[in-house]
């Protein structure tokens, strides 16, 4: 290290020591001073004592659910059901003349035509089980 080298080392830390000393001689604070924290919202989280049960989580219940209280509007969507989603559900039966209706276990709820005349069945099926006399 030669003469030049050590001058320019010494000038660089003069400057900033010159420099520090000209901040703290105009009072410039360089410190960032915390605001003070004000509550905006209060926010209380419970824990659940017991889980909603109201909340149908299974598929084949929900569809019933969501027709509860109107049998028409239930047939109508049963109607265009396939014969696997028929039987997934536990509130439409598959009847031997290849059609999805409302029902259970007891048979299709609506089993006559607009005529109000009763329309024979040999069987059904009600949850994939086949319930009647000529049941395949």
């Amino acid at each position: 290290m030669d003469l030049k080298d050590v001058l320019k080392i010494f000038i660089v830390v003069f400057l900033i020591f010159a420099l520090i000393a000209f901040i703290n001689s105009i009072g410039l604070n360089l410190k960032v001073e915390d605001q003070p924290r004000e509550l905006q919202k209060v926010v209380i989280i419970e824990g659940l004592e017991k889980p909603d049960t109201s909340i149908i989580m299974n598929s084949k219940d929900a569809f019933c659910q969501n027709f509860r209280g109107s049998s028409g509007q239930l047939d109508e969507a049963c109607g265009k059901m396939t014969r696997n989603n028929c039987s997934d559900t536990s509130c439409c039966v598959w009847t031997s003349n290849g059609k999805c209706r409302t029902g259970s276990a007891d048979g299709p709820i609506f089993n006559s035509d607009e005529k109000g005349k009763t329309i024979p069945l040999d069987y059904y099926y009600f949850q994939n089980k086949c319930y009647g006399e000529k049941c395949p």
